[in-house]
C-alpha cells in the first residue's frame, strides 16, 4: 500500500480501491494543531477518492492530553459526512489501555449517518468496515 498524496510526516494516508477504504496511520504522537492538520488531510483524501469508509490507526499516537477524540467524533466526522453526502463509517485502532478508559457510549447510535467503532485488532476493524460497506450498498 503506497502512501497517498495527502500523507504528512506524522500521518500516512493511503486509499485502497480494492477495499473501497481510506487508511490513516498516525506515525507518532502529535500536537493539537497537527491533529487538526492530519484530520484535514484525511478529509481531503476522502473527498478526492469519494470514500466514506475509513480505518484510522492511532496506536502510535500515545499523547492524548487534549480533547481530540471528542472533537473528531462530535464535530469533524459529522462535517465530513455532510460534505461527502453519504454515510461515513470510521474505525479507530487504539491501544488496550485507551479502550478500557472509554465510556460505554463510545459508539455512535445505529441508524446515524456517522458510524464509528474502536478496535484493538486490525482484522476485526476491517471486518466491521466490510460489514458497514454491505449495509450501505
Amino acid at each position: 500500500m503506497l502512501p497517498d498524496q495527502f500523507s504528512t510526516d506524522f500521518l500516512q494516508v493511503a486509499y485502497r480501491p480494492d477495499l473501497g477504504q481510506l487508511t490513516g496511520r498516525w506515525l507518532r504522537s502529535v500536537t493539537e494543531p497537527e491533529l487538526h492538520q492530519g484530520y484535514e488531510a484525511l478529509r481531503q483524501a476522502a473527498r478526492h477518492h469519494r470514500c466514506g469508509h475509513w480505518l484510522i490507526d492511532s496506536r502510535r499516537r500515545t499523547n492524548r492530553s487534549f480533547n481530540g477524540p471528542e472533537w473528531v467524533t462530535t464535530q469533524f466526522l459529522p462535517r465530513v459526512q455532510q460534505e461527502l453526502g453519504t454515510p461515513l463509517s470510521v474505525c479507530f485502532l487504539v491501544l488496550p489501555d485507551y479502550l478500557s478508559n472509554l465510556p460505554a457510549s463510545a459508539h455512535e447510535a445505529a441508524g446515524s449517518a456517522v458510524q464509528f467503532a474502536r478496535f484493538l485488532d486490525e482484522g476485526a476493524a476491517n471486518a466491521w468496515l466490510a460489514s458497514r460497506q454491505v449495509a450501505t450498498t
